[in-house]
């Protein structure tokens, strides 16, 4: 009884010396989850939050190298738009010869080839200002012969990209759009369109759903013009809806610098039915029966560079540095937006980098040994084993031999 007793005694000395010494070479206070569950479902909670973090952490990372790139690009196409309207200011002077305006307007075609580089600029290989659409360019442009001119120049610049958000999640549930699409951003004057379609005696047959500027907007079975019209004001959009009094067809007007992005969807046609669309999905889908007034900043400076080439100093000093004065406010008011964003994404980098570290005290202290207490417990079990041994060793001297003399 007493050798079983104190063999007992030494196996529990030395699996608590185990216990230490795998505490200390491990750095964790549990080795297992039943030796302690409260410090390890703790444990589990905080390394998952730490987890988040740095989730969150890398998508803002991303999100401000990406608004950075994007407002290099944005700050050189400022560049390019002063310096074409400083050469518009050049070539309304009246004492300017039409040679003159012709190196001018010249140059202002070199500036313009140089705006769709910018406006196709990349990302890690992925265009910037192509809403979702980022694995083709987003702004194709496409050239004709010029009579003024005597050569070939850019006529056209359309966009080809989409109206979806590039968003990043900075924590629990907070969305941030860290992009701009470029039919937007590009884009100069409000835009306007006229329904040629009589939608007077119109009435939805049954329910549908239109995308308009990247919002979804709902229709039901039953309604009318008006009550189209009333859904499309009453959506978060930035397009005013109307009916014109004139042909009782739809009016659709942007508040604010924008192309106008309107399709049908999951089998909805109501947009086709009142000659907002001819069906199919934007770019190019919008009923060629309705008249649409808007342009682009590629539009404005192709209208100054015609003027210049035709040499009409009027219409240059006018109408064309006007459109000029549009696109440069607009792409100032979006750089500033994008600014705004990446200070916004700052301060909530700074405020998960202090999470972090708050997180991570809280959970070393959760399930981190204490070295030096540890060392200490170690010896003194490394103690109490030695005394153990010698005691067994002269305690238990005599044998069955000693007792058959």
């Amino acid at each position: 009884m007493m050798g079983d007793n104190l063999i007992n005694i030494v196996k529990r000395n030395t699996e608590k010396m185990i216990k230490v010494q795998s505490n200390i070479s491990s750095g964790r206070r549990n080795r297992l989850p039943r030796e302690n569950p409260v410090e390890v479902s703790h444990s589990i909670i905080y390394n998952r939050v730490l987890f988040e973090l740095e989730r969150f952490q890398k998508n803002i990372e991303d999100g401000r190298a990406r608004l950075r790139t994007a407002d290099s690009a944005l700050a050189s196409a400022t560049d390019v738009l002063q310096r074409i309207r400083e050469l518009g200011v050049q070539g309304a002077n009246g004492v300017y010869s039409k040679e003159d305006r012709a190196l001018i307007a010249s140059e202002i075609e070199q500036l313009l080839e140089e705006l769709v580089v910018i406006a196709n600029s990349k990302y890690k290989g992925r265009a910037l200002f192509a809403g979702n659409d980022t694995l083709e360019d987003p702004f194709k442009s496409s050239r004709t012969f010029s009579k003024y001119a005597g050569k070939q120049l850019i006529n056209r610049v359309e966009y080809f990209g989409d109206m979806g958000d590039m968003n990043r999640e900075t924590e629990q549930g907070a969305i941030l759009a860290i992009n701009a699409p470029g039919n937007e951003i590009f884009w100069a004057e409000t835009s306007s369109l006229f329904s040629s379609v009589d939608a007077t005696d119109y009435i939805v047959g049954k329910e549908a759903i239109a995308r308009i500027n990247g919002v979804e907007v709902g229709f039901k079975a039953g309604d009318n013009i008006e009550m189209i019209v009333n859904r499309i004001n009453n959506a978060n959009i930035p397009i005013r809806a109307s009916v014109n009094r004139m042909n009782g067809g739809i009016i659709l007007e942007t508040s604010s610098a924008r192309d106008i992005w309107v399709e049908d969807i999951e089998g909805g046609t109501v947009m086709q039915d009142i000659g907002v669309t001819s069906g199919g999905a934007p770019p190019k889908n919008l009923s060629p029966e309705a008249r649409f007034f808007g342009g682009t900043i590629f539009d404005m400076v192709m209208r100054l560079r015609d003027s210049l080439y035709m040499n009409d100093a009027e219409d240059a000093g006018s109408r064309a540095l006007g459109g000029m004065d549009l696109a440069f406010d607009n792409l100032m008011k979006y750089r500033a937006e994008l600014g705004a964003k990446e200070n916004r994404l700052e301060i909530a980098q700074a405020r998960i980098m202090h999470e972090r570290t708050d997180m991570e005290d809280i959970l070393s202290k959760n399930e981190d040994v204490d070295v030096a207490e540890a060392i200490t417990k170690l010896k003194m079990l490394e103690v109490a084993h030695r005394a153990a041994l010698g005691v067994s060793a002269r305690i238990i001297q005599p044998t069955l031999l000693d007792f058959l003399r």
